[in-house]
């Protein structure tokens, strides 16, 4: 239980992180939103009980109509999504009094099964739902942010390679002109949402394949420890550079020993004693 609860965070941390690039994405191309004004809102609602919101915002569209847009990503199906859409209702009404458009974004890997409404005798309550997997994934793919380009691996591939567009992302990642460790972090994200799709192994490939960046010939800690060795006349400086190369790839980005094998060039072995070290140190 407590392994599945930390997936759950992990996911919820990257739609966070990426949040402000994926939002204007899904409103423009995907619920067709004609916003002319946002305000973020706290995601906090509190009156007697406090829930977390993924995305709520007071939003004006070009007809002058000002409502509060909330939005909910889930990676499970839930038999109570009703339930929970209308306690965030009545919870986001009773603290803006405003009109509501509430819309629930399903990123699961099983088919959507929910509900979106309920009716009962005195209540009638709708709200959207929209599966993750029934979007053209040319929507993210074309997106000039690569953290909107990862978020095509998701969506409706139709006769695309998976491989294909795993290996475009990786590209796009590995070829923008950012910072290594914002480029690590991107790769870390991809990592995890890959899991998503069981796209694992194809990402692994893309990696070894394209991934420059973690070249050791590029890699900063490498180049300081290879100097060193030069200055001090031994070989010990690229054998230094090599095991921060591994553990920037055990510790950053989750790599197997078989990953980190393959990109750093050394043995299994010699990846195993730098893991043994690190879980030593924690």
């Amino acid at each position: 239980m407590q392994r599945k609860l930390n997936e759950s965070q992990r996911f919820d941390k990257i739609f966070r992180e990426i949040s402000p690039v994926f939002l204007s994405v899904f409103i423009e191309k995907v619920l067709k939103l004609d916003i002319v004004e946002s305000v973020e809102l706290k995601d906090k609602l509190q009156l007697t009980r406090q829930r977390e919101t993924d995305t709520l915002r007071k939003v004006t569209d070009r007809k002058g109509d000002t409502y509060i847009l909330h939005v909910e990503i889930h990676r499970a199906n839930d038999k109570r999504m009703p339930l929970i859409m209308l306690d965030y209702w009545v919870l986001i009404y009773g603290a803006h009094e405003l009109p509501i458009r509430q819309y629930v974004l399903y990123i699961g890997p099983e088919s959507m099964d929910m509900s979106d409404r309920i009716e009962k005798p005195n209540l009638s309550f709708r709200f959207q739902m929209i599966s993750f997997k029934e979007l053209p994934y040319e929507l993210f793919l074309e997106s000039d942010r690569t953290e909107v380009k990862m978020l095509a691996l998701l969506a409706d591939l139709k006769d695309a390679d998976p491989y294909e567009v795993t290996e475009q992302i990786v590209k796009a990642i590995n070829e923008e002109p950012v910072e290594v460790s914002e480029k690590e972090k991107r790769t870390q994200q991809l990592r995890i949402l890959t899991q998503l799709r069981t796209f694992e192994s194809l990402f692994e490939k893309a990696m070894v394949k394209l991934a420059s960046f973690f070249k050791e010939e590029r890699d900063p800690f490498y180049i300081k420890g290879e100097e060193r060795g030069k200055l001090e006349g031994k070989e010990e400086g690229k054998l230094e550079g090599k095991e921060i190369v591994v553990e920037n790839l055990i510790t950053k980005l989750g790599f197997s020993n078989k990953q980190a094998a393959d990109i750093a060039e050394v043995s299994m072995d010699f990846v195993q004693n730098i893991r043994t070290r690190l879980a030593k140190k924690a």
